[in-house]
């Protein structure tokens, strides 16, 4: 399926509200654009979001990459005034994203390390949240999107150009209030093993609620998933992950397994918890992806954590 238009619903909510005199009334909202890609063919992989915080006047963002499974290059970004970005092209310090054609390009440059992939989206945007009244998720998220895509570009680490892609990734966009805290546990799986091969699952509990949103795209539509069942061995710590076995069921009664191992993992703190970012090699249907396992825990002293983690990696 090629889409040669980008969905106008899919571009500033921040922009839109500002201009029309939105208010932030709660310190936690945020809006955020993530990415996030692994090429098998040259061994890298790439995390990056930038996210937009008003009621903090701040925009963060950050870029992650990942070579050979261990973290080649990271680099936290901030800018410390009131965002009001252009309706097309977001930035924080040397990162860039800005709309092309029906995809979206991502830029950022250093001295270590820089970024030019663009990416093209496969199927059509899917909206996690279909039903306004459902109020579950007025927390952690008004509006959520999810889309599945390619990747094509370079990324230079320490002087080396290195061509990555053609190659299947993922992206979000998402925008409300973002308040981790208020969520149990979420584990959220995504991988394209090819034009008409995708799927996306997020699956967690808020308070006493269990949740479940996602879909498979067959090539032609995305496919709401009813219902899932997830299975993890663990590390040693009994939190990161190390294999995962998700079995998934559409609403039009097809199943589906997926077979994941970890390939690399980077912890990032947040408020009261830690996200794992982890990479990992899937299989499904005899076709054979490179997607992600993100799971959130929470965790006393999650920034101890992932400071400690870093630090052994030689990133700080």
């Amino acid at each position: 399926m090629t889409l040669g238009y980008i969905d106008l619903t899919d571009i500033n909510h921040l922009q839109q509200q500002a201009l029309g005199g939105g208010v932030y009334d709660d310190r936690a909202w945020r809006e955020s654009y993530y990415f996030v890609m692994s090429d098998p063919r040259s061994g890298l992989s790439l995390i990056s979001t930038i996210g937009f915080r008003p009621p903090k006047n701040r925009t963060e963002g950050f870029v992650l990459v990942i070579k050979d499974g261990k973290p080649a290059f990271f680099k936290l970004l901030f800018n410390l005034k009131r965002p009001v970005p252009n309706k097309y092209q977001f930035r924080v310090k040397g990162l860039e994203y800005s709309v092309e054609g029906a995809g979206w390009r991502l830029k950022y440059h250093s001295k270590k390390c820089s970024v030019d992939v663009l990416f093209t989206p496969v199927n059509k945007i899917h909206d996690y949240i279909t039903d306004p009244s459902d109020k579950t998720f007025e927390r952690i998220g008004s509006q959520h999107y999810e889309q599945s895509g390619s990747y094509e570009g370079t990324i230079e680490l320490d002087g080396e150009v290195i061509t990555v892609g053609p190659c299947f990734g993922h992206r979000d966009h998402s925008w409300g209030i973002r308040d981790w805290s208020a969520v149990r546990y979420y584990r959220l799986f995504c991988c394209a093993f090819s034009k008409d091969l995708a799927f996306n699952l997020w699956e967690g509990k808020i308070g006493t609620k269990d949740f479940l949103k996602g879909y498979v795209f067959d090539g032609e539509r995305n496919i709401p998933i009813v219902r899932s069942k997830v299975e993890t061995v663990y590390e040693k710590d009994g939190k990161t992950p190390k294999e995962a076995v998700v079995e998934l069921c559409d609403e039009n009664g097809k199943e589906y397994r997926i077979d994941c191992k970890v390939l690399s993992w980077v912890p990032f703190p947040i408020k009261r918890a830690v996200l794992h970012e982890t990479i990992a090699k899937m299989r499904c249907n005899g076709k054979t992806g490179q997607g992600l396992l993100e799971y959130l825990y929470h965790e006393v002293r999650p920034l101890s954590r992932a400071k400690a983690y870093v630090s052994f990696m030689g990133m700080l």
